[in-house]
């Protein structure tokens, strides 16, 4: 790993050991709340955008549960590196909702080139009834998937479709906010916001991806959870054909 570039993104930030030693730091002074929240005490709303790694988001969601904390997990339901109709997928998401954790949804509005409030309010609704058919919990949020694209964020309504809209005026307004877009803070270090406790609410956005259990370079981070998926989808159809006894010379070769 290119030193330079670590100390300058600050890549050893990004582990499972630091996610723990960050959970601690921010509850000496915030309490952790959902986007619902009403609590005029100082506190954190703690987002997770699941952009392609559902095992990461669970690794995450443990390690939030084993320290008392509650987060937001916003799934998409157009990802091309997750199925939220595989079973796998369907029950680790149902384990993190399990935890104490919100779930919400990931929206993207580029796969319909939305133009308007209304056309965003009908697919918001569309998408949130996929969803409950498939779940037993609600829906009660969602977060733009690339926000940039296709200008909705001009659109800031605090809630649409009966859903609370994270990039709505009143967290633009309210919070302060720091991201690790791309795998690397995009603002500002996290750990430098929280020891200065300058703001009385932050909004804090975390991609599970980017968190492993070792260093590395968010493209080597990337590269991690695409091999881990392939490795499983791989497993997965071979224990198939085994299941059903079809694992001849062909195979096996």
């Amino acid at each position: 790993m290119n030193s330079s570039l670590d100390t300058l993104y600050h890549f050893s930030d990004f582990t499972e050991k630091n996610y723990v030693k960050l959970l601690k730091l921010t509850k000496k002074n915030y309490d952790f709340e959902l986007f619902s929240t009403k609590s005029k005490n100082p506190h954190v709303l703690w987002r997770h955008d699941v952009d392609f790694s559902i095992h990461r988001a669970l690794s995450l969601a443990k390690i939030e549960h084993s320290l008392d904390v509650k987060s937001t997990y916003f799934i998409r339901l157009h990802s091309e590196f997750y199925n939220i109709l595989e079973k796998p997928i369907f029950e680790k998401i149902n384990e993190i909702h399990n935890l104490g954790h919100d779930i919400g949804l990931h929206f993207e509005s580029n796969f319909y080139d939305i133009k308007s409030r209304s056309e965003l309010e009908r697919k918001l609704k569309f998408e949130t009834k996929l969803f409950k058919s498939l779940f037993l919990f609600d829906i009660k949020s969602f977060s733009f998937h690339n926000p940039e694209e296709g200008n909705v964020l001009k659109i800031d309504d605090n809630r649409i479709a009966n859903l609370i809209n994270c990039y709505g005026k009143k967290f633009k307004n309210d919070y302060h906010y720091c991201s690790d877009s791309m795998g690397y803070w995009r603002y500002e270090r996290l750990e430098d916001l929280l020891n200065k406790n300058n703001y009385s609410k932050l909004q804090i956005l975390i991609h599970p991806e980017w968190w492993q259990q070792k260093s590395m370079s968010p493209k080597k981070r990337f590269q991690r959870c695409l091999d881990i998926r392939l490795k499983r989808n791989k497993e997965s159809w071979i224990n198939t054909i085994k299941h059903h006894k079809r694992m001849n010379k062909v195979w096996s070769g």
